[in-house]
């Protein structure tokens, strides 16, 4: 799998670029499309990390299962919270 490595340096540099250096307003003014693209390289890097630490634990598969579910309801709950937008009704972020 592609890590986008070079790209995600890119984004992440131009971002705080631009947070640091804007007189105006630093509010990038996301589209739900553009925040849910944010969400799912978020939540790909969340699991590649707890992965790491799943197989540190030695973790067995059904825990590591529950672990990843638990794990993506919590994401769903705290971007709900936040922002009142359901990560699993898509036509919100089309």
């Amino acid at each position: 799998m592609r890590n986008y490595k070079d790209e995600l340096e890119i984004i992440a540099n131009d971002i705080l670029e631009q947070n640091a250096y804007s007189k105006e307003s630093i509010k990038p003014y996301y589209s739900n499309r553009d925040f849910m693209n944010t969400i799912i390289i978020f939540q790909t890097a969340l699991m590649d990390k707890m992965y790491d630490n799943q197989d540190y634990d030695n973790m067995i598969f059904e825990d590591r299962e529950k672990m990843a579910i638990k794990c993506g309801e919590d994401l769903r709950k705290l971007i709900f919270t936040y922002t009142n937008l359901d990560t699993h009704n898509f036509k919100e972020f089309l």
